[in-house]
């Protein structure tokens, strides 16, 4: 007797049975939100809001999302827009595991009722699984649940716990919200930046949480984690936008790499009708970085004609003409923009740069070394200093002095 056909009935069954106390826990969520609030309530069921792929309808001030394949179900869930008192959110909440284990055990007491034993197998198999379902449900768990438009959800055991320790869950972030605001005004970038980011999946972000916490992830030098921040507040902010936010984004694309990106950024806040002119520099910078010194010649000249005391602007059109050949005139603008700014530190790297293709390794370490005392973050500082001991090896056979 072939007994596979029968487990795979067997799982069938328990997965359809699994989604119907699925349906029924969301349907406790929602009759308890229509019963208790006045507005309209929305069921997702086999998704987390997926937008598309969906049966939709609508009864009353219910709106139900049902995702078409049954079997590919991943959970579901109920939402509303009312702000109400704690009791009835823990209602709501509770009501959601609850109906499915009521209804289950009213199945178990009608089945044992008759002499179905069929019926009686798939009414304890109802009961068993919306008994998992409760207890699955009302344990806490802090992991949150991501939806299809980004938001983040607890569990309901969670959601009742976070009802019970709003109050105290509040002061603690507003105090860690406190302080890494303290931390980035004193320039404390590093210990901001860490503070923030613990922050940021704990509450709801406003534009200035957003915004503060993508500027000392920048200033930190942690770009890989500034641009999702940045991204997200372009996204949900877009009608606060500055042009400094523009900038710093712009930034974070070139640190990562993304130049093509950087420059199409920079140059819709050059092509403005104010041009922003931080931005002829940086878009130069990237223009330098990919080799194109010829353009990276042009936005400094941009640069200097709008400001004509920016010290890197004059360091970085250095290192353009100096690439370009002009040794003479390269070497004038960063000994000018020194002159500006004796502690701007790209000027002491360009110049760094200039021995290191001469092949004058130990002229190079040295510039190299000044700029590092004035700015250890200077871009690309580290890879070039790294570079220069290699070749200052080989060339003394291997030891350096």
């Amino acid at each position: 007797m072939e007994i596979a056909p029968y487990i795979a009935a067997v799982l069938l069954l328990v997965v359809l049975l699994w989604c119907v106390v699925g349906v029924l826990h969301e349907a406790g969520h929602a009759w308890a939100a229509l019963t208790l609030l006045p507005g309209p309530v929305t069921v997702h069921l086999g998704t987390y809001g997926q937008p598309t792929r969906n049966l939709r309808f609508q009864v009353g001030r219910l709106q139900v999302f049902v995702a078409y394949t049954v079997l590919l179900w991943r959970g579901g869930y109920c939402e509303h827009q009312a702000t109400t008192a704690a009791w009835r959110k823990a209602a709501i909440i509770v009501a959601g595991p609850l109906l499915p284990l009521l209804l289950a055990g009213g199945g178990v007491a009608v089945a044992f009722s008759q002499s179905n034993y069929p019926l009686r197998a798939l009414a304890c198999c109802l009961l068993g699984l919306a008994t998992v379902g409760f207890f699955f449900n009302l344990v806490p768990r802090t992991r949150p649940i991501l939806l299809a438009d980004g938001r983040r959800i607890f569990n309901d055991g969670q959601q009742l716990v976070n009802i019970y320790r709003l109050p105290e869950l509040g002061r603690r972030l507003n105090a860690q919200l406190q302080q890494a605001e303290a931390c980035r005004v004193a320039g404390n970038y590093a210990e901001s930046a860490d503070l923030y980011v613990a922050l940021l999946p704990k509450v709801v972000p406003t534009a200035s949480i957003l915004q503060h916490a993508y500027y000392v992830l920048t200033h930190a030098g942690r770009y890989a984690e500034a641009l999702p921040v940045s991204m997200q507040y372009q996204e949900e902010f877009a009608d606060q936008l500055t042009d400094d936010d523009q900038f710093t984004h712009a930034l974070i694309l070139s640190r990562l790499g993304q130049h093509a990106a950087a420059i199409d950024a920079y140059t819709a806040l050059i092509e403005q009708p104010q041009p922003y002119v931080n931005a002829y520099n940086n878009r130069g910078y990237t223009h330098n970085l990919l080799g194109n010194y010829a353009l990276a010649l042009a936005d400094f000249d941009h640069a200097i004609a709008c400001e004509p005391g920016q010290a890197y602007a004059y360091n970085n059109r250095g290192l353009a003409l100096l690439k370009l050949g002009q040794e003479a005139a390269g070497l004038a603008d960063i000994q000018h923009g020194l002159a500006l700014d004796p502690a701007n530190a790209y000027g002491y790297r360009n110049l760094g740069i200039y021995h290191l293709d001469r092949g004058e390794y130990a002229a190079a370490l040295h510039h190299f070394e000044q700029a590092q005392q004035l700015d250890s973050a200077t871009h690309e500082l580290s890879t070039y200093m790294q570079e220069t001991h290699q070749r200052l090896a080989q060339s003394t056979g291997g030891s350096l002095p």
